[in-house]
């Protein structure tokens, strides 16, 4: 699991005038008072620094929505591709067998007593086999 770093209100402060508080996911202005999160631009699962030059202004609403269909399929995606790579993900599907070869069998035998309920047909293809 990836530990992120705690961002000071300095930092917050200095990467909001370094952005002139432009929303990086929306292109809006963040205006005063609104709430606004530190975005990762390349998330930290995927490889992203957790410091200044991974840091961009976005506004929470646009944030969440970026985070659910953007961040989290691609983290989901860089997952996959690691367990993959180290040999640790599950094969598709079981490996279908050839099967058994096929051989025709005869009857089994039947006991004087269910013989005699048959029909008499079957009887004698089972006379006749013997």
């Amino acid at each position: 699991m990836i530990t992120r770093r705690r961002i000071s209100a300095r930092d917050r402060a200095s990467l909001f005038e370094r952005e002139k508080g432009v929303c990086h996911l929306c292109g809006g202005l963040v205006h005063a008072g609104e709430a606004w999160d530190v975005s990762h631009e390349i998330p930290l699962a995927c490889g992203g620094a957790d410091d200044e030059t991974n840091w961009k202004v976005a506004h929470r609403k646009c944030h969440k929505v970026h985070t659910a269909k953007v961040d989290a399929p691609m983290i989901a995606k860089v997952r996959r591709q690691h367990q993959t790579h180290i040999g640790a993900s599950t094969p598709a599907g079981l490996i279908q067998s050839r099967g058994f070869a096929k051989i025709e069998r005869k009857p089994k035998r039947l006991s004087v007593e269910k013989q005699m309920t048959l029909p008499t047909e079957f009887q004698r293809r089972m006379r006749e086999d013997a």
